[in-house]
């Protein structure tokens, strides 16, 4: 749940904004060569909640290796009935099936590589992946054009794949191509602990055929809108993002503001303080464009969505739950949300294996947020106080029940519940990030990220890319200051 859980770590910076305006621009299409290619077609039958979809990549061997074939992750088959992985914890699963347990369908119909047909190979327990026999040696830089024709149901749950009252979310919908690391591919599970996705970056041409009275939020600008056989054709393009995620309403209104070349587009259904909303969107842009480096999308979308957690990231387009019905916990998982364009967006990680990367620097960098924007009335020391003593509550009441509690940052499928999870890497990962800050000093720790950012953007990184930033910048070593934080040796007072 993208709650703010603890407080702000005190930041003074004179004459820090000077005005929402582009410092610099990223060439994102010289950036784009290549990377992998995503061509999208989604045929959706509103009624029925199914789709037919033609999909096409062009895939980069950019592994430095011979392949002999390439891997998709297949994450709507989680949401198939017999998936033996959660999508949801059990004290959610009420708040996400509200209408009944409801399951997907999810079929790949054909696969061709270089337009030619190939067998239909899924792997896992539960065909969670898709493994494209290439039937030739793939060298590196070297591409392959994949075709993938499939189909799927949504269930009715309030979910990143799914329907409900107001929203319709296909979010991971698509096979999407896995990292490849060490040399293979990762074949990290869906878990119910976190956001547990790893991608890299692509490049995304996507269009969706809907009813004409439905609105589409997407990652990525809208090229065009036409109409094709009684339906709106809607055409997004998005360059260097690494997922890409639709969400469509009849519902929807929408106001825009812009900063500097973006477009902040607000998408709701039911928002009294829409203005508000839209203000706090447009504040965390800015914000976190002055502190840590330019946002380098031409569009951001936040949108209004049924959805079981607080909200989502994904590239240029956040979901916020609209069950959430205090403004400011609201306009908070706005801020949150926003920060992740830049920790997991476009610094990228392994959300499964190290939440706490993305996670705990996101909440931090929603810390920072009030700091420099004061008018939203959140109290340092009340909050940071707060933060410690619900850390050490839960500690208690852990230890009481289970005898003992792994305070460790792990992965997503080592937690045993969503609130270990969440108290272990949102609460006490501010609080480790807090602490750093009062070590370096703020004018260390923001150039610290500011670097961070600059050297990883765009790319994959690990924890000790994150702990060099620090030592580079401050001129120290901080291996034992993460090391015991991460491992749980540090005892919070």
């Amino acid at each position: 749940m993208k709650k703010f859980l603890v407080a702000l770590c005190v930041c003074f910076l004179s004459g820090f904004f000077v005005g929402c305006q582009r410092k610099e621009e990223v060439n994102l299409k010289s950036l784009s060569k290549d990377k992998n290619n995503y061509q999208i077609s989604v045929d959706y039958d509103v009624k029925n909640k199914q789709a037919d979809v033609l999909q096409t990549v062009k895939y980069v061997n950019s592994t430095g290796t011979i392949l002999k074939n390439v891997q998709f992750h297949l994450y709507p088959q989680y949401f198939k009935q017999g998936a033996t992985q959660n999508v949801v914890s059990d004290i959610k699963l009420a708040n996400a099936y509200s209408n009944g347990m409801s399951y997907a369908k999810f079929e790949i119909e054909r696969v061709l590589v270089n337009g030619e047909d190939v067998n239909i190979v899924y792997e896992g327990e539960f065909d969670q992946t898709l493994n494209v026999e290439l039937g030739f040696n793939l060298m590196p830089n070297n591409s392959v054009e994949i075709l993938i024709e499939y189909f799927f149901e949504l269930p009715n749950c309030n979910h990143r794949f799914g329907y409900g009252e107001n929203t319709i979310n296909l979010c991971n919908f698509y096979p999407i191509a896995s990292v490849w690391e060490n040399g293979k591919f990762v074949e990290t599970a869906y878990n119910s602990n976190g956001d547990p996705f790893y991608s890299d970056m692509s490049n995304y041409c996507v269009d969706i055929a809907v009813n004409n009275e439905y609105l589409v939020a997407g990652s990525g600008s809208i090229k065009y809108e036409k109409q094709v056989d009684n339906k709106k054709n809607v055409k997004f393009e998005a360059e260097m993002v690494r997922d890409f995620a639709l969400v469509l309403s009849n519902k929807f209104q929408v106001k825009e503001k812009r900063c500097g070349d973006t477009k902040i587009l607000y998408y709701y259904f039911n928002d009294s303080k829409s203005d508000e909303s839209l203000q706090a969107s447009f504040d965390a842009i800015k914000t976190f464009s002055n502190l840590f480096g330019e946002y380098p999308y031409k569009t951001f979308s936040v949108v209004q969505a049924d959805f079981v957690h607080g909200g989502m990231e994904y590239p240029a387009l956040v979901m916020i739950s609209g069950e959430i019905d205090n403004s400011d916990d609201y306009k908070n998982v706005i801020v949150h949300e926003t920060a992740h364009q830049w920790w997991y967006g476009i610094v990228g990680n392994d959300e499964f294996d190290l939440p706490w990367i993305d996670e705990a620097l996101t909440e931090y960098s929603t810390v920072l947020f009030y700091d420099y924007n004061k008018d939203y009335n959140f109290n340092h020391k009340e909050m940071i106080n707060s933060a410690k003593e619900n850390f050490s509550i839960f500690i208690s009441v852990y230890e009481d029940v289970l005898g003992k509690i792994d305070t460790s940052m792990r992965a997503c499928d080592e937690y045993n519940t969503e609130p270990e999870y969440t108290y272990c890497v949102y609460v006490k990962g501010v609080l480790m990030f807090d602490s750093l800050c009062q070590i370096v000093g703020n004018e260390n720790f923001v150039k610290s990220l500011k670097y961070y950012f600059d050297e990883n953007k765009f790319k994959n990184v690990q924890a000790e890319d994150l702990i060099q930033a620090f030592e580079t910048t401050c001129n120290g070593k901080f291996e034992n200051f993460f090391g015991s934080w991460i491992k749980g040796k540090v005892v919070i007072r």
